[in-house]
């Protein structure tokens, strides 16, 4: 694994410090800076990905994880997404792409994240859409929520994506879930959680409500969606469990097999799923809405006019948004 971060010695705690990329400035909290400036480091970065490539036996595809808030992850994400899809074209490609909270990280996060999206609907083939104040809601039944709390959370959500199951060959998973999530490329984002229970077998209808409560899929319709095992008793799911966890998701009435289930060993009991859902393109909406409030009113608009990102640029990604809003829309009704 590679990492970029304007930040300097942040990734190396995490990455080997040679594939660490961090000799370039800040982005200053905008998508245009970000994607204009990683022109000039595309190819030492892309090497650093081609190292990583040739330590593997068989490379099938890339997960880029990455913000939308600021500069760096939704400027040089978009802009390595892009390079990365035009050099590998056969391998696939997802993006986990974390949302801002709604509160307010940044002024133009709004913006940022109207253009990284544009960006990777063209060029992305799933993108797994991490909402910071969904997350938070989830853990608000403790008195404080730090950011440790809401990382440690979305790890444990991430792993229907990395962990070895029976089902699927051994480190294939992610890529038999973006198969399954999102098999139509109009409608390719996907939404992930976890619910965990010592009891869930005994308390199936107080899990299946915690379920719905949690996550709020149960407004909107789903598509389609992996549903991943990890108690020795789930692993014999039996069709009145497997029934009652299917409607929580609210699945549209058009797809026979609109979910598939999963097991595999883990020490912590519970089940963590993978979802294509309608309230995807409502969190898109919200977000554009704002954008689109301080667009008519010429805010901040200078700040990427500087950088070639004009009106144009985002008319484009208006019409981007509404397009795939209107697609879900559609395929939810």
């Amino acid at each position: 694994s590679s990492g970029i971060n304007a930040e300097y010695g942040v990734p190396k705690k995490l990455l080997r410090s040679k594939n660490t990329f961090s000799d370039f400035p800040g982005c200053g909290g905008c998508f245009a800076k970000g994607f204009l400036s990683a022109e000039s480091f595309i190819d030492k970065i892309m090497e650093k990905i081609r190292v990583e490539i040739e330590r593997t036996d068989c490379c099938m595809g890339f997960m880029l994880v990455h913000s939308l808030c600021g500069g760096t992850g939704s400027g040089y994400g978009s802009r390595i997404t892009q390079e990365i899809k035009s050099l590998y074209p056969e391998m696939f490609l997802v993006n986990v792409a974390v949302l801002p909270f709604r509160t307010g990280e940044n002024p133009i996060q709004s913006y940022n994240v109207l253009l990284a999206v544009d960006k990777l609907q063209q060029f992305s083939d799933m993108i797994v859409l991490v909402e910071n104040s969904v997350v938070s809601q989830e853990l608000a039944g403790k008195q404080k929520v730090s950011m440790t709390q809401v990382n440690e959370k979305i790890v444990s959500d991430l792993q229907i994506l990395l962990r070895n199951c029976k089902q699927v060959p051994k480190r294939c998973a992610m890529w038999e879930v973006m198969k399954i999530v999102c098999s139509v490329p109009t409608v390719k984002f996907c939404s992930l959680g976890s619910y965990h229970s010592r009891n869930m077998t005994e308390n199936i209808d107080r899990s299946v409500r915690a379920i719905k409560q949690r996550t709020g899929f149960g407004k909107f319709k789903s598509l389609s969606g992996v549903v991943l095992s990890s108690d020795a008793k789930l692993q014999l799911l039996d069709q009145r469990l497997e029934s009652k966890i299917s409607k929580s998701f609210n699945f549209v009435y058009w797809n026979p097999f609109p979910v598939e289930f999963w097991c595999c060993q883990n020490k912590q009991p519970g089940i963590n799923f993978a979802i294509n859902n309608g309230r995807i393109g409502e969190s898109l909406l919200t977000e554009t809405d704002n954008a689109l409030l301080k667009f008519h009113a010429g805010a901040y608009l200078h700040w990427y006019s500087q950088y070639n990102v004009g009106k144009d640029e985002f008319d484009n990604a208006f019409k981007t948004i509404d397009k795939i809003v209107e697609d879900y829309r559609y395929s939810c009704r």
